[in-house]
Parts: structure tokens; C-alpha cells; sequence
């Protein structure tokens, strides 16, 4: 193992004094060897000198692009809610149309008069309306629905009503239509056509029986939807 090692030593001595040898006599390898080993010793240092720097730039340019693509975002939706609130304007008086369909509160001398405008533009006589109690001010609790209803969906409450009408066949089923598509929905349960007992206003006469409901949203309802 000594002798090994001596041979090692040896043959790395000659070769150093070789080189050291070369770096005496010739002045042009001493010159390319000092220049070596100054640009490898300045890049060496520059390394762990700029290191820092390089991973701060490199920070920075991931955070410019995530800032970049959050302000793309931003401008998205800018542009979405700008479109979103033009839209709104052009159909703002539509919107304004869902207060008369779905009302917040029962108003039932509102739906009152529709019922009586449909019956006279159809030539219907209204012979009555009935509307069962209603609570007009104050927090309203979902009446329990009878055996021959539905609960409305979405947490709808609704005035119950009892509608007569008199007329001939043609006007009553034009006064349906009509009904059908009023502003304020008729969730209709029960419908009858009957003849009066009596002719006393013609052989062609009938008498129409609605019950149903009107449904509205209160306003508390809506906040809890």
C-alpha cells in the first residue's frame, strides 16, 4: 500500500514540475495560465456574488406575471359587469314587470281589478270574487294547505280565492285563455262549468266556478331564498 502511494506521488510531482517547469520558460503559458485562473476565480465569486440577485429577478418576473394574469382577470370581469349592468338598463323595465307578476306583498285589490279588466274585455259578467284572509302588514307564516292543494314552490305564499263568472260558452273559454296568461299566475285547483236553474238570461248561458291561488313572495321570504 506504501509503495503504491509512493508511485502516485511521484508520478503527479513529475508532472507538476513539468508544468512549473513549462511556466518558468515560457512566458506566453504563464501569461494564459494567470488569465485562466483570474477568469475562473472572478467568475467563481460573480457566481455566489450574483446568485441573490438572479433569484431576486426571478421572483420578481413570477410575480409580474401572476400580477399580469390577475389584472387580465380583473379586466374580465370590469367588462362582464359593465355588459351586465347595460343589460340590466335596456330590460330595466321589464324587471319592473316581476314586482306586478310575483308581488312582494298578496295585494289582492290589485289582482282584484285584472280580474275584473279580463272579465269585461272578454264579455264574462263577474258575478263575485272571494279571497279568503290575508295578512297585509307584518310577518306572514305559510298557511297550511288544505287536503285539495299544493304548497307553492320556493317558499311562495298565496291568497286563496273563490272566481264566478256568467257567459256564454265562447267568452268563458276566451276569459280561460285570458287567465291563463295574466301577468299575475292563477295556480287554478278547481274548475266548473255549470247551467243555471233558470233561463232568465238565454239558453246558452253557463256559469264558470274558479278556486286557485295568487301567489306572492314576501319580503322576508325573498331574503332567506
Amino acid at each position: 500500500m506504501a509503495t503504491g502511494w509512493k508511485k502516485e506521488y511521484t508520478r503527479y510531482k513529475t508532472f507538476y514540475l513539468n508544468i512549473l517547469e513549462s511556466y518558468k520558460k515560457r512566458p506566453v503559458t504563464k501569461v494564459y495560465l494567470e488569465l485562466f485562473l483570474t477568469l475562473a476565480t472572478i467568475t467563481l465569486f460573480s457566481l455566489f456574488a450574483l446568485k441573490p440577485a438572479i433569484l431576486t429577478i426571478v421572483e420578481l418576473l413570477n410575480n409580474i406575471e401572476t400580477k399580469e394574469e390577475t389584472i387580465a382577470k380583473m379586466d374580465t370581469k370590469i367588462a362582464n359587469l359593465q355588459q351586465a349592468q347595460s343589460i340590466h338598463t335596456q330590460e330595466l323595465s321589464r324587471i319592473a314587470l316581476l314586482d306586478t307578476a310575483i308581488p312582494k306583498n298578496p295585494s289582492p285589490d290589485t289582482f282584484s281589478q285584472q280580474i275584473e279588466g279580463a272579465a269585461a274585455i272578454k264579455n264574462s259578467g263577474l258575478m263575485g270574487i272571494s279571497i279568503e284572509s290575508t295578512k297585509l302588514v307584518g310577518s306572514d307564516e305559510q298557511r297550511k294547505a288544505k287536503k285539495d292543494e299544493e304548497v307553492l314552490p320556493h317558499g311562495a305564499l298565496g291568497i286563496s280565492m273563490s272566481l264566478n263568472f256568467t257567459g256564454n260558452y265562447q267568452s268563458l273559454y276566451d276569459l280561460l285563455s285570458t287567465l291563463e296568461f295574466m301577468r299575475r299566475p292563477i295556480k287554478i285547483m278547481t274548475l266548473n262549468f255549470t247551467r243555471p236553474s233558470t233561463d232568465l238570461f238565454g239558453p246558452d248561458i253557463l256559469n264558470l266556478s274558479i278556486s286557485g291561488q295568487a301567489p306572492y313572495l314576501k319580503s322576508n321570504n325573498n331574503e332567506k331564498s
